[in-house]
């Protein structure tokens, strides 16, 4: 009798992927928003008079929170089409060869959408 090879996860298993991924969002969140305080707070304490480094310095920090925080959103955005793929039924299903993403890889990387085989490929390719 040949083995039966799962093809998609238990109800259970996707609400605990589910609740990872929720979990990361609000996290992610409250790092953007910490971000955004600092920010303000700095630009809130900066008084008298202003030197070209220290001008220089600011806006190389603000860049940075600018970058860190498009990261964080598109961070943000792949873990939200992770929970649309999780309604759809098509969650832990690799978009490349069809096989079920492994259990730890989507423990550690709730948004991945390529099984570690295939990850692997790409990025060889790239």
């Amino acid at each position: 009798m040949a083995t039966k090879i799962k093809k998609s996860y238990t109800k259970r298993e996707l609400e605990k992927f589910k609740k990872i991924i929720i979990d990361q969002i609000e996290e992610t969140k409250e790092i953007i928003d910490h971000s955004i305080e600092s920010g303000a707070e700095s630009i809130v304490s900066q008084t008298g008079e202003t030197h070209t480094d220290e001008m220089g310095t600011e806006h190389q920090a603000r860049e940075l929170d600018f970058y860190m925080a498009q990261r964080e959103g598109k961070f943000i955005s792949n873990l939200d089409k992770a929970l649309r793929r999780i309604e759809t039924g098509a969650y832990g299903i690799c978009r490349s060869c069809g096989d079920l993403i492994d259990k730890k890889r989507l423990e550690i990387v709730p948004h991945a959408t390529l099984c570690i085989g295939c990850k692997n490929n790409k990025e060889r390719k790239d």
